[in-house]
């Protein structure tokens, strides 16, 4: 039977996902107090030889009687106590997963898994669709420093010396007006690289990340100037570049490279095991997915799920919306396009 533990128990959520046998920051309790798109809820099975979990945020259908789910923003997907369930413990735990999304009237399931927990897809295999998506870049930490730079392009290597020379400095930002600064490039570059409305997000909204994760923002001066930054986290032996900007006017100067080489600098300090860059906008070879590569080869698969449940309801749905003329979309749930 699945335990239905809500947000407002941050004390078990958070016990319960610290007891899997890999996480990161995005299954956190803390990290879904940020989602303000549903109601997040984290479900929780145990058997006598296995456990699963998997945090989902249920949102209402305008105009109907039926609820969906979807994932945090970011990398997520469900966990599992061991690498190596039993198949029968899959099973059980999908045929719980269809159960509570009968009671709760759900029509359909989107959920990002996370590229560096490849068992994700055998615990939901058989129900649904997973797609391959685009790749995501990481470097792995746990190399010695001569190996993980040995793989840096040589151009990265290039312009990370030059910007050393001229005087370029990364560091910590200590203080809200740090904070504002960051917000304001993040938003210039959202703006720059016409982003939709799901990689905007309020002031508050980086206030309460601070506080509530593990994480600290880099950010890169030229003289008293705030140029460029990344958000990063820390959580679970991996850090992550979550959220990065650069100011229009010194692009050319590509200061992120320097910020990012210091977060991976840090990673080595605190005993992290990998930096994980994250992966582009949209296909393997844009510019975002190709500036990161230039700092490792090594590649991660991202896999998205598409999962519906009450086919009957979802026909319903696009049909409402489409009058039956149905746009060719790989978006899921289309009835959401």
């Amino acid at each position: 039977m699945i335990e239905i533990i809500s947000l407002d128990n941050k004390t078990l959520w958070d016990k319960v996902v610290g007891s899997m046998c890999d996480y990161d920051f995005y299954f956190l309790n803390g990290y879904h107090q940020l989602d303000n798109s549903g109601t997040p809820l984290l479900l929780h099975y145990q058997n006598n030889d296995d456990e699963f979990s998997i945090s989902l945020i249920i949102r209402k259908i305008e105009n109907s009687e039926y609820n969906d789910a979807t994932s945090v923003y970011g990398y997520c997907g469900p966990l599992t106590r061991s690498l190596n369930p039993r198949s029968e413990s899959i099973l059980d735990f999908q045929e719980e997963l269809k159960h509570f999304f009968d009671t709760h009237s759900i029509v359909s399931v989107f959920s990002r898994f996370h590229s560096l927990f490849p068992f994700q897809q055998h615990i939901l295999k058989g129900m649904g669709k997973i797609i391959d998506s685009n790749p995501t870049v990481g470097i792995d930490l746990t190399l010695p420093e001569k190996e993980q730079k040995s793989q840096y392009a040589r151009s990265l290597k290039y312009v990370i010396n030059k910007l050393k020379r001229e005087g370029i400095v990364v560091r910590k930002a200590s203080s809200k007006e740090d904070i504002d600064s960051f917000i304001a490039i993040y938003n210039e570059t959202m703006d720059r690289v016409h982003a939709s409305a799901m990689y905007y997000f309020s002031p508050e909204y980086f206030y309460r990340f601070l506080d509530l994760i593990n994480s600290f923002i880099l950010l890169a001066f030229h003289g008293d100037k705030i140029i460029s930054g990344s958000l990063c986290t820390v959580c679970n032996g991996v850090i992550q570049a979550h959220l990065n900007a650069t100011k229009d006017d010194f692009l050319h100067l590509s200061p992120l490279k320097l910020v990012l080489e210091e977060a991976r600098s840090l990673g080595v300090q605190q005993g992290m095991r990998i930096l994980h860059l994250g992966g582009g906008f949209r296909e393997k070879d844009d510019s975002l997915f190709v500036f990161k590569s230039r700092f490792s080869k090594q590649l991660f698969p991202f896999k998205v799920w598409n999962y519906i449940h009450n086919q009957e309801a979802y026909n319903e749905l696009v049909n409402r919306k489409f009058s039956g003329n149905i746009p060719n979309t790989s978006f899921f749930p289309i009835y959401r396009a």
